[in-house]
């Protein structure tokens, strides 16, 4: 940089300075701006449903007590048929199926394809066994992103009105971190099917 001779050059010298330094500053106030209002969609947080005392939460970190929740909702909402399995149930696997991995998807409905039977002029529902809310002991993790939730159920089945079963059973349920868009998924969560040998009687 050349040094001005005359006190007029000095002084218009300091000023191109300052305002290169005033311009600088703008710029990196700007990108701190943009920087902080991003920051909140970067960052997901999985607040878990246990509000009974304090929690601390790490930013992309999911809690067992969450994916607990998470598989019991879904799990009641896959198979809840108030009025015919036979059409209920397929209704049911194309609302959830952000919250299904795709194979599992298939899978489950292949299963109803082969084994309509099963399905046609029946009710079923999944009842909530005991006073459990949440037990720690019945989620596992298997990889960083994959859970196994062991659930117990009180299946109860209507065939033409009449019961034809009502037994507790034993669901091993396979979740894993799924990332689509959070406005199809906000849970970041899917069921993968389920983990061998599947669902049984709990007394098994």
């Amino acid at each position: 940089m050349t040094v001005a001779k005359t006190h007029h050059g000095a002084l218009g010298q300091e000023l191109r300075f300052r305002n290169r330094i005033i311009g600088l500053l703008g710029g990196l106030l700007a990108l701190v701006g943009i920087g902080l209002w991003r920051v909140p969609t970067q960052i997901s947080v999985y607040v878990p449903p246990d509000l009974t005392r304090p929690q601390f939460v790490r930013p992309a970190e999911i809690p067992p007590s969450y994916v607990y929740a998470f598989a019991k909702i879904v799990m009641e909402a896959l198979n809840y048929c108030p009025e015919d399995c036979a059409r209920d149930y397929e209704a049911n696997l194309l609302r959830l199926r952000d919250y299904l991995t795709p194979s599992c998807a298939q899978d489950l409905a292949m299963h109803r394809e082969r084994n309509a039977s099963l399905y046609d002029f029946r009710t079923r529902k999944l009842l909530p066994y005991g006073e459990e809310i949440f037990d720690p002991q019945k989620v596992a993790r298997l990889d960083k992103d994959v859970w196994e939730v062991r659930i117990d159920y009180l299946l109860e089945e209507h065939v033409k009105g009449v019961e034809t079963r009502r037994n507790r059973y034993h669901y091993p349920l396979r979740i894993v971190h799924y990332t689509v868009p959070v406005d199809r998924n906000a849970y970041q969560l899917a069921f993968d099917c389920y983990i061998p040998p599947g669902p049984r009687p709990a007394d098994r």
